[in-house]
């Protein structure tokens, strides 16, 4: 068995000196290493959940839009838009130059000569 005195000129010694500082860093190191590693994984965590928020809305949305596309107010409402169609007893009135095409029509630009919108095209806007 060791007696006082070499235990205590073991323990000042230069070697083990040495010995638990390189353990220290080691155990320090792990130690570091693992809590970065833990901040990482708490990022990302945060980015999924933030993530799987967006998409739950956005599949609330779509399926908000399924519901009201199988209405049938949406179907009679497309079909009197796309397809001109009518119940009985009712009149439909096409009024020309009153859409979407319209406001492209009645631009200011349209009844200058093709050369003068060309030019105001590239050099006047």
């Amino acid at each position: 068995m060791l007696g006082s005195r070499e235990f205590w000129s073991i323990a000042t010694s230069r070697l083990f000196f040495t010995v638990a500082l390189g353990a220290l860093v080691a155990v320090s190191a792990g130690i570091i290493n693992v809590a970065i590693r833990r901040n990482e994984i708490e990022r990302e965590v945060e980015t999924l959940k933030t993530e799987l928020q967006q998409s739950e809305s956005s599949n609330d949305e779509l399926r908000r839009l399924i519901e009201y596309f199988s209405t049938p107010e949406y179907r009679e409402r497309e079909a009197r838009l796309r397809l001109g169609l009518q119940k009985p007893g009712e009149n439909v009135v096409v009024v020309p130059g009153v859409g979407e095409g319209a406001a492209m029509l009645s631009t200011p630009e349209s009844s200058l000569p093709n050369w003068q919108q060309w030019y105001n095209y590239f050099f006047v806007d």
